[in-house]
């Protein structure tokens, strides 16, 4: 009887030791799943954070581009005012020519038209 006893509580005591390493061993897997989850959204979230910021440089890239398109188109309509004002005043200089006026008075009007302009706009 005492034997049995002994085989009673050792089965007792193999299935509490077995119940207690069940819920050790859920609790392991509930955290290893948490930390997993918790990479996860760590990972996820440097994703984002790369994206926004690839994006951020994309954009500014493309206004850098913008602004630097812009100050060559406005550098060739400068360029095509001052060829069109040079064309301008060649033609008047020629037509003065045409109208028989001295040289001499020609000479200083041409000096004068084609002296460099300055800019209103400083820099």
């Amino acid at each position: 009887m005492r034997e049995h006893f002994l085989a009673i509580e050792a089965q007792r005591e193999r299935q509490e030791f077995e119940r207690v390493l069940e819920v050790q061993q859920e609790g392991q897997r509930e955290e290893e799943i948490k930390e997993r989850d918790a990479r996860s959204r760590k990972l996820h979230h440097a994703e984002e954070v790369r994206n926004q910021i690839k994006e951020k440089e994309g954009d500014m890239i493309h206004a850098r581009q913008i602004f630097f398109e812009e100050g060559i188109k406005l550098d060739q309509e400068a360029q095509e005012r001052r060829r069109r004002l040079d064309e301008i005043k060649k033609k008047k200089l020629d037509e003065l020519h045409g109208a028989g006026v001295p040289p001499k008075y020609i000479n200083e009007v041409a000096r004068r038209a084609m002296k460099p302009q300055t800019s209103l706009i400083t820099h």
